[in-house]
């Protein structure tokens, strides 16, 4: 009987151990695999993306979408100048340069220096805006696109007080880059920095704006510069946007851009102390960049509203002795005799707080208040005098600074520069050169590393007797002769090397 209850038990037990365990599998606790019938294992995750992760991939893909646009509009600038080294008796002390004087010393040779910058498309026939310190002096310009199509360019105009230049090249239909506002730009918004870094061509790197209207001294040495021109002073316009998105040497004249694919800087330095990234870039603000470059385009050179003020930040304590709730403004130290600024009646120890409802925190920002107006503009101060708010108008003035030229074209009396220089061969020069006494035509006296004559395969002691088939026996032959073909064609010259004759295929730059 007992056994008889102990086998009902156990299939009472087990079938309800089945039981359970039939539920448990049909109530999709998902601990059994699913898809059972396909041969293939799923691996990684199927699940959708959270909201959150979903916003991420867009913010992405609006990086990505920037970087599209942008990439185009910003080319690469390479730049070549001649570096003249210093005449060999100088490398004498002064007591031995009379006795070496007779010696005939070799000539010093020219030492070429390379050059790498960026540039911003602003029309689609070809101006380039860049930075001052990118193409200054440079001999060569060359602009190469970020379709790899490579130009020849020429300098329109540049102003070292705000190391802004322009340069133009030939082009047509070309991209062109969306200038933002840069006076909306806000702390903290995403930027991208896009250009040419340390030949790492199209390179585009993020971050955000770190602060606003830093002036950081890079440009006291231009400032100097034109001290020596004015009567009126002189300042250096810094009123640079900062941030942390890596810029490096090669950046230089590159854009700064916004997430809606607007330039709304030009890069154009670095907190360093090794020369490379160290955390902070500088841009120049779109809004100054446009008014100087609008100036040389049209012009070759940049007018300067003047107000004609020396002026400090106001610290703690001039806020004190004013009963101002804090450091606010700028405090006028000086007004220079018959400027603007003293027609109008402002005083030294006037403070100014805002110019046309804008408030001014720093010298810099009344600085580039200033040099977004133009000459003739009148301009509302809000001033405190002896702790009262008062309203000045001020008409400003034009700065008599000197006008800031174009490059010198590279053309002598019309004559393309190939980099040659040449002599007449007279008798005196014949006797110098024996192998040239029976010949006629002009000695190449130096060739410049990289000119047009150097690529051709000419060199210093070489006699030029023919270009094309006109006979050249003086400087003023040869100079006719390269006046008579158009620029950019390839002509002939017939040279004589010793008592070897070649031909040299020039190109006439353009």
């Amino acid at each position: 009987m007992r056994s008889q209850k102990r086998k009902i038990f156990s299939i009472v037990f087990f079938v309800t151990v089945g039981i359970v365990i039939g539920v448990l599998l049909t109530v999709n606790l998902d601990w059994t695999p699913k898809g059972f019938a396909s041969k293939a294992p799923v691996i990684g995750s199927q699940e959708p993306l959270s909201p959150e992760l979903a916003q991420m991939q867009n913010f992405s893909k609006a990086f990505v979408a920037v970087s599209k646009e942008v990439l185009p509009v910003v080319v690469s600038i390479s730049t070549s100048k001649v570096i003249k080294q210093s005449p060999r008796e100088d490398l004498f002390p002064p007591l031995f340069r009379e006795f070496f004087k007779d010696f005939q010393l070799p000539e010093p040779e020219s030492q070429p220096l390379q050059g790498l910058g960026s540039g911003v498309i602003v029309s689609k026939d070809g101006y380039i805006l860049t930075n001052n310190h990118v193409v200054k002096n440079a001999d060569d310009i060359k602009i190469t696109l970020y379709d790899k199509r490579r130009f020849e360019a020429k300098l329109v105009g540049a102003d070292p007080l705000t190391d802004v230049a322009v340069v133009k090249i030939e082009g047509h239909d070309l991209p062109v880059a969306r200038l933002g506002n840069s006076d909306e730009v806000e702390i903290g918004e995403w930027v991208l920095a896009v250009g040419n870094p340390l030949y790492l061509y199209s390179t585009v790197t993020a971050g955000i704006v770190s602060a606003k209207g830093r002036a950081i001294g890079i440009l006291q040495s231009q400032q100097e510069e034109e001290s020596e021109e004015s009567s009126q002073g002189s300042y250096a316009i810094e009123n640079f946007i900062q941030t942390d998105a890596a810029i490096n040497p090669g950046n230089s004249g590159g854009a700064l851009v916004n997430l809606k694919a607007e330039v709304i800087g030009i890069n154009t330095a670095i907190a360093t102390q090794t020369g490379g990234y160290m955390g902070y870039g500088f841009a120049i603000p779109i809004n100054l960049a446009k008014k100087i470059m609008a100036d040389l385009i049209e012009k070759g050179y940049v007018t300067r509203a003047w107000l004609g003020i020396a002026m400090r930040n106001v610290d703690d304590l001039v806020a004190q002795r004013y009963g101002m709730d804090h450091p606010t403004g700028v405090i006028i130290e000086k007004v220079m005799e018959d400027s603007p600024a003293e027609k109008a009646g402002l005083k030294p120890l006037d403070i100014i707080l805002k110019i046309d409802g804008k408030e001014m925190n720093s010298s810099n920002e009344v600085q580039n208040a200033i040099a977004l107006r133009k000459p003739g503009e009148i301009v509302t101060l809000s001033i405190l005098r002896d702790g009262k708010p008062m309203k000045i108008q001020v008409k400003l003035g034009q700065r008599e600074t000197g006008k800031t030229k174009t490059a010198e074209t590279s053309t002598e009396e019309g004559i393309p520069k190939l980099g040659l220089s040449v002599k007449t061969l007279t008798p005196e020069l014949k006797a110098q050169y024996e192998e040239y006494e029976d010949a006629e035509g002009v000695l190449v006296t130096a060739v410049e590393p990289n000119s047009a004559g150097y690529e051709a395969g000419i060199r210093k002691g070489d006699l030029i007797t023919q270009i094309e088939d006109i006979p050249i026996t003086s400087v003023s032959d040869y100079k006719k002769a390269i006046r008579s073909f158009p620029k950019g064609k390839v002509i002939i010259f017939h040279v004589r090397r010793g008592e070897d004759a070649f031909h040299a295929f020039v190109k006439l730059p353009k």
